[in-house]
């Protein structure tokens, strides 16, 4: 996953992300979720959140409102012929 910006910002930040084969090829036919979250803290509730990301050119594009600084989880799953894949991240906003 690649933010257009780095470090990500407390805003909406846009990410490609590339899938390829196990042979090297670009993947075309998958189905991308991404899923961000930051954990509760003291005075403030868990903050969940999900997009699809949407095929254009060779890459899936997403937007991801980040709407605080902090460390943020993402799930990015790919879903392919029937089988899902998830990769986790963690990203620290500014």
């Amino acid at each position: 996953i690649i933010f257009d910006r780095n470090p990500p910002t407390a805003s909406d930040n846009a990410v490609g992300v590339t899938i390829k084969d196990a042979a090297g090829n670009i993947v075309k036919d998958a189905v991308v979720k991404i899923e961000y979250s930051m954990p509760a803290m003291m005075g403030m509730p868990a903050m969940n959140y999900k997009t699809e990301a949407v095929l254009k050119g060779d890459e899936y594009k997403a937007t991801l409102g980040l709407s605080m600084s902090g460390s943020w989880n993402l799930a990015v799953k790919i879903t392919r012929a029937g089988k899902t894949s998830t990769m986790k991240f963690t990203v620290d906003a500014k």
